[in-house]
């Protein structure tokens, strides 16, 4: 990165934690894009209520050579607990589901598969309704509900093994026909990014 990243809190107490997702995702963000100028960062409680506990909107502003990306990360719909770490983990997963989008455009590859990819969920939330995929090639790729036939989308966990295919919604890469191969991922019923990659790699 050229600029050091800047980064700024409001209504929150900055904690080491919190910093050091912070710098793990802007290590995964230049990976995605190695050629990324400046990131702004912007961790905020829009209204903060301490007793049903805080949520959290997340501001990434990322500069590239010719486009400005902003990603904002919003509180969930369901007014539920979660955690500051969690909210900056999403913001820069999508910040990257972005800009691998972008960088696609520029080398001008197709952004639809013709054929059915196969891909294992990396991260999923039930409240929103939406998660991210692994591809067996190691990309992250975005995912809706709605993208998720026959009601199918509670079958789905973290490390669940998919097959889906990649279309451009709203301008956007995004995974849809997503189905499970099989009846559940993980039995522990756990939420997060698994510590092990995929395998061996395969369509």
């Amino acid at each position: 990165m050229q600029v050091e990243p800047e980064i700024a809190y409001r209504n929150v107490e900055p904690t080491p934690a919190m910093e050091s997702q912070i710098l793990r995702g802007l290590e995964r963000l230049e990976r995605s894009h190695p050629r990324i100028i400046a990131c702004r960062i912007m961790v905020e409680i829009p209204h903060p209520r301490h007793a049903t506990g805080n949520l959290y909107r997340v501001r990434l502003d990322i500069t590239v050579p010719g486009h400005e990306l902003v990603v904002s990360r919003d509180p969930p719909a369901r007014h539920t607990r979660e955690t500051a770490r969690t909210a900056i983990r999403e913001a820069f997963e999508l910040a990257r589901n972005q800009l691998r989008e972008q960088r696609k455009r520029q080398a001008g590859r197709p952004a639809v598969s013709e054929a059915p990819l196969r891909g294992r969920v990396l991260s999923l939330s039930e409240a929103d309704g939406y998660g991210f995929i692994q591809s067996t090639e190691g990309e992250e790729i975005y995912f809706h509900r709605t993208g998720v036939p026959a009601d199918r989308f509670d079958e789905l966990d973290v490390g669940t093994e998919v097959r889906f295919v990649e279309e451009v919604v709203d301008g956007a890469i995004r995974a849809t026909s997503v189905l499970p191969l099989s009846r559940r991922g993980r039995s522990d019923g756990s939420r997060g990014v698994p510590d092990q990659d995929l395998g061996e790699k395969g369509r």
